[in-house]
């Protein structure tokens, strides 16, 4: 019983996510983005003014180079500022710019907050926490699996001989 619930709840999952993805890249073609430019701006915005160029590198696996090509296409068409880092002379912080606060973005924006607000708003306040921490646990814990398998990737990559 127990392997049976596992596999339909990693199921039910993999739907959520499949179908998240699909809303994502509507949404991303819709403003004239890709997948991981529309990644990097949610990152941006949930970053508190913490993300850097490195930061956000290490959330979406890319390389500093494929990080900078992404910023400064992501900062012409005004969507991201570079801003000097308060403490560290030579750092950046990223925030979202003005493209962001568009009319255009903004209704896209609104649209994607309304997919599912008709369920959550049905969850009971007991609910609602239960499923809160359901999903942010399955969040971290699939981030940081991700992180171990790139690190292992990377460490099997190093030790290949050339």
């Amino acid at each position: 019983m127990a392997h049976e619930k596992l596999t339909e709840i990693e199921d039910l999952v993999r739907e959520l996510s499949s179908e998240i993805m699909q809303v994502y890249r509507w949404v991303a073609e819709q403003a004239g983005l890709n997948q991981t430019d529309l990644m990097s701006l949610y990152f941006i915005s949930r970053s508190n003014g913490s993300a850097t160029p490195k930061s956000l590198a290490e959330r979406l696996g890319l390389t500093t180079g494929a990080t900078a090509i992404l910023l400064n296409r992501l900062e012409k068409r005004g969507y991201v500022v570079r801003n000097p880092h308060p403490t560290d002379r030579r750092g950046v912080l990223l925030s979202l710019g003005q493209a962001t606060r568009d009319h255009q973005f903004a209704s896209l924006r609104e649209r994607l907050y309304r997919v599912n607000a008709d369920v959550i708003a049905e969850l009971s306040p007991d609910e609602a926490t239960i499923v809160r921490n359901f999903i942010a646990r399955i969040a971290a814990n699939t981030r940081e699996a991700l992180q171990h398998m790139r690190t292992a990737e990377d460490n099997a990559e190093g030790n290949k001989p050339t």
